[in-house]
């Protein structure tokens, strides 16, 4: 009896997980930044034409990323001007510096978001972790 209703709880866990993420990616566009071809980021197609699209390019949007983190955070690691970096993903209008786990093929959607229109920073707080093949399957 224990071990039914474990497996029930756990099923039950898991339909609610999937269907938080299914909810998110049909009310919003989701796209994929970069990935790792030989070692090394690359830009997906869609992240590079969403970027000539709007008027805040990937070096801007890190600078205000990295001035809202320090303004924001206890931790004031500076990255260095010269390291290039991009956000995980693209949520509707926002660039999204979030988490990869790589092992489990999953990213964040939680994080700092840089509006790729006006440049405004914003937390984004919602605890869901989007499967990358789901990602790429839109």
């Amino acid at each position: 009896m224990r071990i039914h209703f474990s497996f029930i709880l756990l099923g039950l866990l898991l339909f609610i997980n999937c269907s938080k993420e299914r909810n998110f990616l049909n009310k919003h566009h989701i796209t994929l930044v970069a990935n790792f071809t030989d070692g090394n980021e690359v830009l997906t197609k869609e992240a590079q034409n969403f970027e000539k699209n709007h008027n805040i390019k990937f070096q801007e949007a890190n600078k205000i990323y990295e001035a809202f983190r320090s303004n924001n955070e206890k931790s004031q690691i500076k990255t260095k001007d010269s390291f290039n970096f991009y956000p995980t993903l693209i949520i509707d209008e926002y660039y999204v510096y979030s988490f990869k786990n790589f092992k489990a093929g999953k990213i964040a959607v939680f994080g700092i978001g840089v509006n790729a229109n006006t440049g405004e920073p914003k937390n984004f707080t919602e605890e869901i972790w989007l499967h990358e093949r789901n990602i790429l399957k839109k």
